[in-house]
């Protein structure tokens, strides 16, 4: 039931049993329906629209839950038991957590602009001029910032944070960028253009690609939790239906979905299983996407590591020495013809051959002359 609570945002466009629905912003899997007869309920989404869940309000008067004066009640596995002091109300879009995967669509723009559509995932921890930030899933130089001042950017790394970027939102009131009514615009290399069809929208985690890497960053933690700190390198297998991760220096050490409620930095001899000494109590997609505070099993029971972070990550640029060299070929050796041997003659040789020469030049004068005669 403590799962239940939290903050639920309208799904536009959803309805179900004729009434519009919310789903929990954090954990994905918790809905807020009406069950089509009695009780808006708290369920999964297994049991969308059905009299299931794990709380309900038996309200058939009220068009919103958050209208109603009813006292809502919880299942604790046997009956429902009635919660005094549960309430649903309003709530400000402020009051949203950052949403996990942003998506930039657009009809295609002819500019560099265009490389920066499609799908961002949040970087946990970290903020940009007090703002989150977001990467590219397809294109890691790529992200999305807001510039301190008055817009949103889609922009380099090199520029993160800058007044800088392909695309702008200028809208320094909301607190991402998916809130906003404002029109996106484009660098075409020399101005901004409005783009009317571009949109920025929040997506299901579930579009987001596992990363070919996480960090488990953080202080030095005693005993074997420490020893699972580092990087971790995606595997090729699903481990209850999720992806796993295998740490890059330790073989024998895996990052991975326990199947219930919660990832564990493990052995291979646990894997899958509700065993490790580092667990994130989150059943998110990857653990990366969790905002919630990971423990260490120190001392014999848990603890929490609020400085701990699981961070996607890249693999850094190859070294210049496993660069391939690419370039033309060199230029073809001219084939050098042997000279043929000189023939040795004797004086008297030589000096008849000259004669003869000396004759045919005598010959070729005299015609030439009476030709240029004729031609006079």
């Amino acid at each position: 039931v403590a799962d239940c609570i939290g903050l639920y945002r309208l799904v536009d466009g959803k309805t179900v049993n004729g009434k519009p629905t919310w789903r929990n912003t954090r954990l994905l899997d918790k809905w807020l329906a009406w069950n089509g007869s009695t009780a808006w309920n708290v369920q999964s989404e297994s049991n969308l629209g059905k009299t299931k869940g794990w709380l309900q309000l038996l309200d058939k008067g009220c068009a919103y839950p958050s209208q109603s004066k009813v006292v809502w009640e919880a299942w604790d596995g046997g009956e429902w038991v009635k919660q005094a002091e549960l309430q649903c109300a309003v709530a400000s879009l402020e009051d949203l957590p950052a949403p996990a995967a942003l998506m930039i669509e657009s009809p295609k723009i002819d500019s560099e602009a265009n490389g920066c559509l499609g799908l961002y995932a949040l970087v946990q921890g970290r903020i940009v001029n007090g703002k989150p930030v977001w990467r590219h899933t397809g294109r890691p130089n790529r992200w999305l910032s807001f510039n301190g001042d008055n817009a949103w950017n889609a922009q380099s790394e090199a520029n993160l944070g800058k007044s800088r970027g392909w695309l702008q939102l200028l809208d320094s009131n909301v607190s991402t960028p998916d809130l906003s009514k404002t029109q996106w615009e484009a660098w075409d290399g020399s101005n901004w253009v409005r783009q009317d069809a571009c949109t920025c929208v929040s997506v299901d985690t579930a579009q987001l690609p596992p990363p070919p890497l996480i960090e488990l960053a953080g202080p030095p933690i005693a005993g074997n939790a420490g020893a699972c700190l580092g990087s971790y390198r995606l595997a090729d297998r699903d481990v209850n239906g999720r992806p796993a991760f295998q740490k890059t220096d330790r073989e024998d050490r895996w990052l991975a979905f326990n199947g219930d409620n919660a990832w564990n930095a493990q052995s291979a001899a646990s894997l899958g299983e509700k065993k490790g000494w580092i667990q994130l109590l989150d059943s998110v997609p990857t653990p990366d996407q969790s905002s919630i505070g990971w423990e260490a099993w120190i001392e014999s029971k848990w603890q929490a590591q609020p400085r701990l972070q699981c961070i996607a990550t890249h693999d850094p640029p190859l070294p210049c020495s496993e660069l391939l060299v690419v370039s033309t070929k060199p230029p073809p050796v001219a084939k050098v013809q042997e000279m043929p041997p000189l023939i040795k003659r004797s004086d008297s040789e030589l000096l008849e051959d000259a004669n003869k020469d000396a004759a045919k030049d005598a010959a070729k004068g005299g015609a030439g002359g009476a030709g240029g005669g004729n031609g006079g």
